[in-house]
């Protein structure tokens, strides 16, 4: 089987997977709708239901649920992209603006390095601005507080490429490998959904997203965006 072929059959299956997805997804967010508005009634005419003992659980599992299912849909859409000219940088400063005042109440610092001149790309911006927020959420989870994320971003061998890098504890050499597959998570209220979306985004502009880690080393995204 030649490259082509290869690639091709890879194309397919994926497309199968997100329809089957599509799917499953549709059919349940009917009745959890349902649901939800049945225990926002029972809530509202019988107030005293707040107080038992599994009420808190409930929906916490229930506003759980809701999020898995949006996390599906924008996994479905996520390699859908509408390109129009883009400036990264630009971008990345409004990000990095609005999430600082968050990041400070952890004591995290968040740091932007432009380390070229940048030319000018066609892309998604509404995607991309969720792929950098998504990885800068999960740097600050990774760190907790007291710690420092840096995004780098210049222009290289025909590409812009974008770095998020954090000092964190590391991911383990083991959860490497499967970190941008759907619905694998090593954390303990994760979908898996992020970085799976992440990487369709991603490749959706035909480029590439790289991970780097040690455990006690902290951890960079490399992500490259071909011009």
């Amino acid at each position: 089987m030649n490259k082509d072929t290869y690639e091709k059959q890879l194309q397919a299956m994926e497309e199968q997977h997100r329809f089957t997805l599509q799917k499953i997804s549709h059919e349940i967010r009917n009745p959890v709708t349902l649901i939800n508005s049945f225990l926002q009634i029972m809530e509202e005419q019988h107030p005293e239901v707040s107080q038992f003992e599994c009420w808190t659980q409930i929906m916490e599992n229930m506003n759980f649920l809701k999020s898995l299912l949006n996390e599906i849909s924008d996994y479905n859409r996520s390699s859908i992209i509408h390109s129009e000219p883009t400036n990264l940088y630009h971008m990345l400063q409004r990000i990095v603006q609005d999430v600082t005042p968050t990041l400070s109440e952890q004591k995290i610092q968040i740091h932007l390095h432009k380390h070229t001149a940048l030319p000018p790309i066609d892309a998604d911006p509404v995607k991309l601005r969720e792929v950098f927020y998504n990885l800068i959420r999960n740097s600050a989870e990774a760190i907790g507080t007291n710690g420092n994320i840096t995004i780098g971003i210049g222009y290289e061998n025909e590409s812009i490429v974008i770095t998020v890098a954090d000092d964190g504890p590391g991911i383990p050499k083991e959860h490497l490998s499967a970190i941008f597959e759907p619905f694998v998570t090593y954390k303990k209220e994760g979908t898996g959904l992020g970085l799976a979306i992440t990487k369709n985004v991603i490749d959706s502009h035909h480029g590439t997203i790289v991970v780097e880690s040690k455990k006690g080393s902290g951890t960079q995204f490399s992500i490259s965006l071909p011009i």
